[in-house]
């Protein structure tokens, strides 16, 4: 084992563990975050790391069973080790939104690998809002037009935090998980600035802000790759179309900067076949029925609902992965819940 790497525990401030700073892990960030979570990866509050200032592993423990979060932030040659020293340690390890480089690399250990469901991501530098299927986007223009609003990129300094926190509060209420923010697979928003996040908010005609929209940075090679859609969000009496208008100026302000991808995210269970890899029978019927029972969908998380939203933008599908290497797989998939803050 790389006697290098070590355990960091959770009880910790963020940015404040031994060995590994926030700025270590920005640096990580901007080297080898090339992946839609990245960002997540490297600043998620709550999140414990397994590492060393040359890669690390995020992770979150429920009980015994380690919730790795996608893939490491570290040169691609070092994250056998990276695994085979964590689950040294640990022993009850799952790995959650990882790419198919990550799967193949642990069912080599293994490991079971599923498909959790597919991410969308649009090729910003060929992309166009014509046509019948982008018209939603020009129609939330047009409206926005009318009532006198615009979108903005600002600071969170430079608008109102107590009325950003009151469209953040609102929106929630609204959802099926109204209690609490969502975590682990969903970053939680954060209402403060943070390293090369993007904040776009939409402003009525009295300057105040109705919506907002957060964008996390994805790096290749130490430059700005693209973008991932981690946040939107807008107070009930909003037009629901708020949504398509912050992100058609985020794509056309990125594209402009000459970045290259905008990631939506994933699609939770959508499109998955488990035709590639030694996949584990149960987990795939659970993640099945949650995809197709009208209850979990109105009550737990809307994932087809979710689903028609992000095809709507036409992006491209890129499979995404989950892996355990302990069974049953039930009472992981439980903790999963506990992990995401869904229960």
């Amino acid at each position: 084992m790389d006697t290098r790497l070590f355990f960091l525990g959770q009880k910790r401030e963020p940015g404040t563990e031994a060995g590994v700073s926030l700025d270590e892990r920005l640096a990580l960030l901007r080297a080898h975050g090339d992946f839609a979570l990245a960002f997540s990866v490297a600043c998620q509050p709550g999140l414990s790391y397994f590492g060393d200032r040359d890669g690390i592993l995020a992770y979150r423990m429920v009980g015994r069973t380690a919730f790795v979060l996608a893939d490491p932030l570290a040169p691609r040659e070092r994250w056998g080790e990276l695994v085979d020293a964590f689950v040294a340690h640990c022993g009850d390890v799952t790995f959650w939104q990882i790419s198919r480089a990550m799967a193949e690399l642990l069912v080599a250990r293994g490991f079971t690998v599923n498909a959790l469901g597919v991410e969308s991501v649009i090729d910003m530098s060929g992309y166009s809002f014509a046509g019948t299927k982008r018209r939603s986007f020009r129609t939330a223009v047009n409206r926005a037009e009318r009532a006198g609003q615009r979108v903005v990129e600002a600071r969170l300094d430079d608008i109102d935090p107590v009325r950003v926190e009151a469209i953040s509060r609102a929106w929630r209420e609204t959802r099926t998980t109204a209690r609490h923010e969502l975590g682990f697979l969903v970053r939680p928003v954060v209402l403060e600035d943070e390293p090369g996040v993007r904040k776009f908010f939409v402003l009525d005609d009295h300057d105040q802000p109705i919506a907002f929209a957060f964008f996390d940075p994805i790096y290749r090679d130490g430059r700005v790759l693209g973008y991932l859609s981690a946040t939107r969000r807008w107070l009930p009496e909003a037009d629901p179309l708020s949504a398509y208008l912050m992100v058609r100026r985020a794509i056309e302000r990125f594209s402009e900067e000459g970045a290259l991808e905008f990631h939506l995210g994933i699609m939770p269970f959508h499109k998955i076949e488990d035709r590639e890899f030694t996949h584990d029978w149960l987990t795939r019927r659970a993640f099945r029925f949650v995809y197709t029972n009208g209850l979990t969908n109105r009550w737990i998380y809307p994932s087809r609902s979710l689903a028609r939203h992000k095809e709507s933008y036409g992006g491209k599908r890129r499979p995404t992965y989950c892996a355990m290497n302990r069974h049953p797989s039930l009472p992981r998939l439980l903790k999963l819940l506990r992990a995401c803050r869904i229960v």
